[in-house]
């Protein structure tokens, strides 16, 4: 086990909460809400789900409802219990954080320039010991500098570069904003799936032959359970409202392959979130319950396109002729930045549009419901994550009754900068029950353990000669 492997060891159990609690019933303790961060809304009536949401740093480890036996699949009964469970998800892993990653004491909106608690977790680069963990930003200067290291734009090719596919646009293309810069995607694992892997060995072929997969689940009166977070950014420009993102000065690094200079660059930039993925496993939903947010300004559903105004960041009513989610193509798939911005212009439809992304789908009725009454309580207390919005919470029930178990509700669940041009067949749940680890055996709804090399395989490339700027 690498020096890297034994750190990570022994420290991540300090982020695993001791308390455990119920979705949508646990009170306010150490780090937790004051009543400061709870305004009194109305929200849909659900056993699950309190009258007024509570901002709490607590993850919630399960969804707190109780299902009859048989499938039960999307209906406005118990889908919000999913969306509260959710939203009080989103809540805690963007809690202001210290430098121990650990939630700070008091309020949600403190400490507004905090890195927040799930950037803190683990990039699986660390775990299964690839090259990305050796780019100059993601290790002592890193931490040093404050500045967040993001590498992943599109698909990659760089042959020192080992890039887990679940961190990139899902189909591997790029996506453009309007200022015509490339969105940008990283990955983070919980404690407790990191504990799962390490414990496991399963960070090498050799380990996951050795194993039959299988997550550790949250509970209300265990553990937090193996999570993953997958985000999406966005360069800010002059023309973009600033203060309407979560924001992050960064290091972009993109390797010499995919530089017109013929040269890495590492450059430095303010971004701002625009998506994230929270994936979680539960005893209850042991298919895991898969959560989508999104900036409310990321783009325009179908329905709104007549009306739609110039303030999407994935969107650009000017371009007539621009086709809806469809991505830009290269005879190579190597895609150029440019070494100032706009990094993507080479790409630019007519010259001067980037992406035409749509929803496809709109949110559900109910789910909408539950996200009007946690942006108002995010407003009122001065949150900028008041911007965001639920897309959807897909879950499944084991069934004894075949096809029930592989029927996910809602059937569709997908999020507009990472399943960009496939939202009508969205790669979550379904897709998922596919995943394998690289052993070839079932992965347990993860593509994760699908990036683990042999022993002797690591050694080499530790060996190889690294990129340098």
């Amino acid at each position: 086990m690498s020096i890297a492997i034994q750190q990570l060891a022994g420290r991540a159990g300090i982020f695993v909460l001791a308390l455990a609690l119920a979705s949508c019933h646990h009170e306010s303790k150490e780090g937790g809400s004051s009543t400061s961060d709870s305004v009194s809304a109305p929200q849909p009536s659900v056993a699950c789900g309190p009258d007024t949401p509570v901002f709490s740093s607590y993850v919630p480890h399960e969804v707190d409802i109780f299902l009859n036996n048989g499938y039960q699949g999307l209906t406005p009964k118990t889908q919000p219990c999913f969306d509260v469970f959710s939203w009080q998800s989103f809540i805690a892993l963007n809690w202001p954080a210290n430098p121990d990653g650990l939630p700070v004491k008091g309020n949600f909106t403190d400490d507004p320039q905090a890195m927040r608690v799930w950037e803190y977790y683990t990039d699986p680069a660390v775990i299964f010991e690839t090259n990305e963990q050796l780019l100059p930003f993601s290790g002592p200067i890193k931490k040093s500098s404050g500045l967040k290291g993001l590498r992943m734009f599109a698909k990659l090719s760089h042959e020192l570069l080992n890039v887990p596919a679940s961190i990139r646009e899902a189909t591997g293309q790029p996506l453009i904003d309007k200022n015509l810069n490339f969105a940008l995607y990283e990955i983070r694992l919980n404690p407790d799936e990191v504990d799962y892997i390490l414990g496991d060995s399963l960070y090498t072929l050799e380990g996951q032959q050795k194993h039959t997969i299988n997550f550790p689940a949250g509970s209300a009166t265990g553990k937090v359970g193996a999570m993953e977070i997958k985000a999406t950014w966005k360069i800010l420009a002059g023309s973009d409202d600033s203060t309407k993102f979560y924001r992050r000065r960064a290091v972009i690094y993109v390797p010499a392959r995919q530089s017109a200079s013929g040269k890495p660059l590492f450059l430095t930039e303010t971004v701002g979130l625009v998506a994230m993925h929270i994936i979680h496993k539960t005893t209850k939903f042991p298919f895991w319950v898969w959560t989508t947010f999104e900036h409310i300004d990321n783009a325009p559903e179908q329905a709104q396109l007549g009306q739609a105004g110039s303030q999407y960041s994935f969107y650009n009513p000017a371009c007539t002729s621009c086709t809806e989610n469809t991505p830009v193509k290269t005879p190579k798939d190597d895609y150029i930045w440019q070494t100032t911005k706009p990094y993507a212009k080479a790409y630019a439809v007519n010259g001067k549009y980037g992406t035409q992304a749509v929803r496809s789908n709109p949110v559900y009725g109910p789910t909408e419901m539950v996200n009007q009454t946690w942006q108002k309580a995010l407003r009122e207390a001065g949150s900028v994550f008041a911007n965001y919005r639920l897309i959807g919470s897909q879950w499944s029930v084991v069934s004894e009754t075949f096809p029930a178990d592989t029927i996910p509700a809602p059937d569709t669940l997908a999020n507009t900068t990472l399943e960009t041009y496939i939202q009508n067949s969205s790669c979550t749940m379904t897709c998922h029950r596919f995943a394998k680890d690289a052993a070839g055996n079932n992965a347990d709804f993860s593509f994760i353990l699908g990036h683990a090399r042999s022993v002797a395989y690591l050694k080499k490339m530790k060996e190889s000669t690294k990129e340098k700027p």
